[in-house]
């Protein structure tokens, strides 16, 4: 009996023992889930080189002028010796169809001409000599006329068996080969001309409404310079040429076009891809004069987020005082090779959340890296 009581106030204190631990554990777990995770962030500060004194826009070189080339009649392609990328001047026959059924129906409308004229002379010395009736004159006259407009109707077919070119330029596609039985209005061949080029770029609406389409060439001064050139800085004047007022399906930008004449020695054709520069130092003045801060930015795409709640394209602004993020809406430009331009919603000194934008909530509490490295 008295060695069952050690026992029993072993078993008695282990147990209040465990308690104690699985409190102190319990305790610790709460501590733990309690405690806020502070979120290292790495930082851009938007400053006054910011605002960018020119924008370059991704450009598309096509051709001034340029035509699918057709036939206004039916016939075999007979002549037909041209080849892509061959130079064509204005006036230059380029295609001929057999012209046999063509030649036979204008001299069919000659004869019939020189008959309705021979009637018609001969019935006007009648008429004065008053030997036949002014109805029988009137009938020879309309002869004559209808005649001389089956024989025009007659010359214009055959020239239409004829395609000459309506410009100077460059033969870009051809569309058929000889002997081939070829449709009225079947395009034969494409040309383009070779004088002007035009370089199109899309316009985001935001600046649109700022271009001065007036004074565009004097205030902005758009150059041009081409991909195909590598590294080389070369630039080329253009002048604005037309700007569509009809917004580009899914893209919400306006096709805006400039022209230019390529140098002598400039190897470019339609198609090739460029880059259209504009001076935006105008507005900066002008923003300065009005006391205005109009700041341009780039930002990459790692600090661009899009609500799913508002659909606002949004970004995470640093508080230094609570070390803590705050969402700012902004308005979105082009999309560049270093990242996306934002027009509007930053000012000047603000910190922006670079990288992980993703994976922050409103109101956290953060902790900003430093540089270092460019890391």
């Amino acid at each position: 009996m008295m060695s069952a009581k050690p026992s029993l106030l072993a078993l008695v204190l282990g147990t209040v023992l465990m308690s104690s631990v699985l409190t102190g554990c319990d305790s610790a777990e709460s501590a733990v889930v309690a405690t806020a995770t502070v979120r290292p962030v790495k930082l851009i500060t938007i400053g006054d080189v910011a605002f960018e004194q020119s924008r370059i826009f991704p450009a598309e070189l096509v051709a001034n002028q340029q035509a699918d080339l057709a036939f206004r009649v039916s016939g075999e392609l007979v002549t037909l010796d041209l080849i892509e990328g061959q130079k064509v001047t204005k006036g230059q026959l380029l295609a001929k169809l057999d012209d046999r059924d063509a030649k036979n129906a204008l001299l069919n409308a000659e004869a019939n001409y020189e008959l309705a004229n021979a009637d018609y002379n001969r019935k006007e010395q009648l008429l004065a000599r008053k030997l036949i009736s002014k109805a029988e004159f009137d009938s020879a006259r309309a002869t004559l006329k209808s005649a001389k407009s089956s024989l025009n109707s007659a010359r214009d077919q055959l020239q239409y068996t004829n395609l000459t070119a309506p410009f100077s330029g460059i033969v870009a596609k051809v569309e058929s080969d000889n002997y081939q039985m070829i449709q009225a209005t079947q395009v034969v061949l494409s040309l383009q001309g070779d004088q002007l080029m035009d370089v199109t770029i899309q316009v985001p609406e935001s600046l649109i409404m700022r271009l001065n389409k007036k004074n565009l060439d004097e205030h902005y001064l758009p150059r041009v310079r081409f991909v195909s050139q590598g590294e080389s800085v070369t630039t080329y004047p253009v002048r604005f040429k037309e700007s569509s007022s009809k917004v580009s399906p899914g893209t919400q930008t306006y096709a805006v076009t400039f022209s230019f004449k390529p140098e002598d020695g400039l190897n470019v054709i339609p198609g090739m891809s460029a880059e259209l520069l504009l001076d935006m130092s105008i507005d900066h003045r002008r923003s300065q004069d009005d006391g205005i801060s109009d700041f341009l930015t780039i930002l990459p795409q790692s600090a661009i987020v899009k609500a799913d709640e508002d659909n606002q394209v949004k970004v995470w602004r640093y508080n230094q005082d609570s070390h803590r993020v705050e969402s700012v809406s902004v308005t979105l430009g082009q999309v560049r090779t270093n990242g996306i331009e934002v027009l509007s919603g930053l000012n000047k000194g603000d910190q922006i959340v670079s990288v992980g934008a993703n994976a922050i909530k409103s109101g956290m509490e953060v902790k900003p890296l430093r540089w270092e490295r460019g890391v």
